[in-house]
């Protein structure tokens, strides 16, 4: 297995653990929804190879901003619907490419 799937399923396992594997709109549990938000954010932030297959724009920047503490996406990022997009399209993207190996 490559490192940056390794990566990948690392990422897909903080899903899982936190029982949002796919419900991340049916769930209204805000306290794990921000949890869930937190740990993928740091994990996108701390990989290594898998960093530089992720589309930068959509997944790289925003976390390293948020983390940086950049009030536009920190405040871009308070609506959790936002938050819900963000996490679910980052799980869609590792599954799709990751995750069915």
């Amino acid at each position: 297995m490559s490192p940056e799937a390794v990566e990948a399923l690392k990422i897909l396992n903080i899903y899982r653990m936190m029982q949002q594997d796919g419900t991340l709109y049916l769930d209204e549990d805000d306290e794990r929804l921000d949890t869930l938000f937190d740990a993928v954010i740091q994990a996108v932030c701390d990989c290594g190879p898998l960093k530089t297959k992720l589309p930068y724009n959509e997944f790289v920047l925003p976390s390293r901003k948020v983390l940086e503490g950049d009030a536009g996406w920190v405040g871009h990022f308070k609506e959790r619907d936002n938050r819900r997009f963000f996490l679910s399209d980052i799980h869609d993207y590792l599954i799709l490419l990751y995750g069915r190996r």
